[in-house]
């Protein structure tokens, strides 16, 4: 059976049926603490302390008669080995109670040890060239050789190339998706996904089902980060650039980040105000490494 404590119904509930953000939860942590204390409070209370709509308090207080809801959903993805870690959980991973906005709930699957580990985050354009493509599996291969576990987002591109990287020196890596784990973004990633649950992990801050729309996948950025000891940059985009909300994330966290310029084309800009650190390549891997505490 899962190890559950008493919050994890009631973080479910505030989650998915009063669709609190962890934004507001950290401000209802900050009035309220347990958060069973918030249904001891009325939708005016709530609204007043807090700084919300009075709706918004009613949803939260009406969230309440969701939590049979909230315990029966455990036991579903219990049957699919799918693992809820509710901020209160001994479980839950230190590195993300250290960010602004950590998740009420995290939705795992594989190895949840790898969650406190620490590792490399690699990531990049969806878009990339071929020669990056071959840098990002090759630093994968090589970080992996050093223990190192690799973290990125399960994207087409980079991502992908850095999660098959890690898996062909059979190292682990960690998925970190904007979606759910039945709604899988990329679909064309699911076979990576079963490789990856062979040694690694995927996680989740978002009910199983949920979409991959572009906020939750921007959102995703920072817990990549998060659960890394050093960003690796490989390659921008020319247009989207996602990959830059995982820079910006590594460097509000106080993260080593740096960036993958062979030619020295890079701008300040894209240097995001000198905040990256220029590398060449695979022969700057002890380098980097020195950057990583653990």
């Amino acid at each position: 059976m899962m190890d559950i404590d008493n919050n994890t119904p009631v973080c479910i509930a505030l989650k998915e049926y009063a669709q609190v953000s962890p934004k507001l939860f950290q401000k209802l942590l900050l009035t309220y603490g347990n958060p069973s204390n918030i249904f001891q409070m009325t939708p005016e209370d709530i609204s007043s302390m807090v700084g919300i709509k009075l709706e918004q308090a009613q949803k939260i207080i009406g969230c309440y008669k969701s939590l049979d809801k909230a315990i029966e959903m455990i036991d579903y993805l219990e049957s699919l080995d799918i693992s809820v870690i509710s901020y209160f959980h001994e479980e839950y991973p230190e590195l993300f109670r250290v960010i602004a906005e950590p998740p009420l709930v995290i939705y795992v699957k594989g190895d949840q040890q790898l969650l406190q580990d620490g590792g490399i985050a690699i990531v990049g354009t969806t878009s990339a060239d071929q020669s990056r493509l071959r840098m990002a599996a090759d630093f994968a291969k090589e970080f992996s050789k050093h223990g190192k576990t690799i973290i990125s987002g399960l994207a087409n591109g980079i991502d992908s190339a850095a999660h098959l990287g890690c898996l062909k020196n059979q190292g682990k890596t960690i998925a970190v998706l904007g979606c759910g784990h039945l709604n899988i973004y990329p679909e064309e990633n699911i076979p990576l996904i079963n490789l990856i649950l062979e040694s690694g992990t995927i996680i989740s801050e978002h009910d199983i089902y949920a979409d991959a729309i572009p906020g939750r996948l921007i959102s995703r950025n920072r817990l990549i980060s998060a659960l890394a000891d050093a960003v690796i940059v490989v390659q921008i985009g020319e247009e989207k650039r996602g990959e830059l909300y995982t820079a910006r994330a590594a460097i509000e966290q106080g993260k080593p980040l740096f960036l993958l310029d062979p030619d020295n084309k890079s701008d300040n800009e894209t240097l995001l105000e000198n905040s990256a650190i220029k590398i060449k390549g695979l022969e700057q891997i002890d380098e980097i490494l020195e950057y990583v505490i653990r």
